[in-house]
């Protein structure tokens, strides 16, 4: 279900499944830098070491990631 189209089930439901539909979009490095960091409570920095990467380029990926959702869950805002 993309986020801008809605039904008439619990509002909670159609925010989680436009969630889930916009983080299964993403390929599959920011998606797991997002869920390893807000899903599984991993650091930035240990994500960041067992990706091989440095913590800033971590940063830029979670930073650009948390920005789309945002905009595509605009439509759940009152």
């Amino acid at each position: 279900m993309a986020a801008g189209t809605l039904n008439l089930r619990d509002p909670r439901t159609n925010l989680y499944e436009a969630i889930v539909s916009e983080i299964r979009s993403w390929s599959e490095l920011p998606r797991r830098i997002f869920t390893q960091v807000h899903y599984a409570g991993k650091s930035v920095e240990d994500v960041a070491q067992h990706a091989g990467f440095d913590t800033g380029e971590v940063l830029r990926i979670l930073a650009a990631h948390e920005s789309k959702l945002r905009k595509s869950l605009r439509c759940f805002r009152t």
